[in-house]
């Protein structure tokens, strides 16, 4: 037989449970879709987002540039005869220094003697009937058109003479100053054709180093700009040295690929060091700053980039803190400009860092950070 709750139990667990289920529902409540979104945006991080920053600068009256460059001899040339021939005479070994108006190459002469002899038999010949041609025309014998016409072939005559000498001449290669033989472009018993180079002779009594500058400096002050110039060999063993040079020439059409200007310094060579053409050297230089602000502005050097302009035609730039935080916007006054750089008033202090892109979507109360170098994104 079976056994029967009584009724009054039944009823008392019925409320029991209803009780159960609705404390449940009170400390459990049932999360919706608002819930939802609402518990998602309180766990969101604070995205912090790195800015691209320049450090300011001070002010200098003067800063110092290191340029590459290659050394050349203070004179050069390329020795070459205006005829051609076979070649006799060749006394130029490389390396060897040589005197001013020594003999360095020398053509056979024997045709140019002959031709010479040739031309000068005829210049006499003709000189002769041109005299008695002269005598002549003041007995009137001839006419004037008869003496005009020997006159012209006398003229013909003692031209082709000097061309004849000057071949002979030309025959012989001298040097045209104390120098070193650097290369030798031809053999002896070679023949040879005008204009083809023989010798490359170079005074390195004075020796010069060969730089680029970049146009930005040039525009500054030009080669003038470039103050207490001083070089260094790359070959010294005396790790350090440095010459005093000047500026001798430069350039005023730039390198298309590279827009740099050259520029040409001059500098006795070292008494106790070998410099020949083709070493590496360093050039140093102080340069002239002509960026200046008025007497009555502390001016500060800042990247063009970081200048943008609000409202009334007033500029400003973003200062952001090393350490991160709300941007901070300043007021300044331009002094100087120039392509890359500006000179402001009343703006940020050297040390500071100034932003340098993404002017127009910054705004205070920004969460930003100065951007890690070498990174990019949200990495940076």
């Amino acid at each position: 037989m079976k056994k029967k709750f009584p009724i009054a139990i039944c009823a008392g667990l019925i409320c029991f449970s209803t009780i159960l289920i609705y404390a449940a529902l009170i400390i459990f409540p049932v999360s919706g879709p608002r819930a939802a979104d609402q518990l998602s945006v309180e766990a969101a991080p604070t995205v912090v987002r790195p800015i691209p920053t320049a450090v300011v600068k001070e002010v200098k009256e003067k800063e110092f540039r290191q340029f590459p460059g290659n050394v050349r001899a203070n004179r050069r040339v390329e020795l070459k005869f205006s005829v051609e021939g076979r070649l006799q005479d060749l006394n130029a070994q490389e390396g060897r220094s040589v005197r001013k108006g020594e003999v360095l190459a020398k053509l056979d002469q024997r045709d140019f003697r002959n031709q010479r002899d040739a031309a000068k038999a005829k210049s006499v010949q003709a000189a002769h009937e041109l005299d008695r041609f002269s005598r002549l025309k003041t007995q009137n014998v001839v006419t004037l058109a008869d003496y005009e016409e020997v006159k012209t072939d006398a003229d013909v005559a003692k031209a082709e003479l000097d061309i004849k000498e000057k071949a002979l001449e030309d025959a012989v290669l001298y040097a045209p100053f104390n120098g070193v033989v650097v290369k030798r472009h031809v053999e002896r018993f070679e023949h040879v054709k005008a204009e083809q180079e023989i010798i490359s002779l170079q005074d390195i009594s004075r020796i010069e180093v060969v730089i680029q500058v970049p146009e930005r400096v040039i525009a500054r002050a030009g080669a003038a700009g470039l103050e207490l110039l001083e070089v260094r060999f790359d070959a010294d063993p005396h790790a350090g040295r440095w010459f005093n040079a000047k500026v001798r020439e430069y350039g005023l059409e730039s390198d298309n690929a590279t827009r740099t200007y050259d520029v040409v310094v001059a500098l006795p060579p070292p008494s106790d060091l070998q410099v020949f053409p083709g070493m590496t050297a360093t050039v140093r230089a102080q340069l002239r700053q002509p960026l200046r602000a008025d007497s009555g502005c502390s001016a500060v050097r800042v990247p063009a980039a970081s200048l943008w302009s609000g409202t009334g035609g007033k500029s400003f730039v973003w200062i952001i803190a090393p350490e991160g935080g709300a941007p901070r916007k300043k007021q300044v006054r331009i002094a100087a400009l120039t392509e890359n750089d500006a000179l402001v008033c009343n703006g940020p202090v050297p040390g500071e860092q100034v932003a340098v892109a993404g002017l127009r979507t910054l705004y205070e109360g920004q969460p930003v950070r100065p951007m890690r170098n070498g990174k990019e994104g949200l990495d940076g």
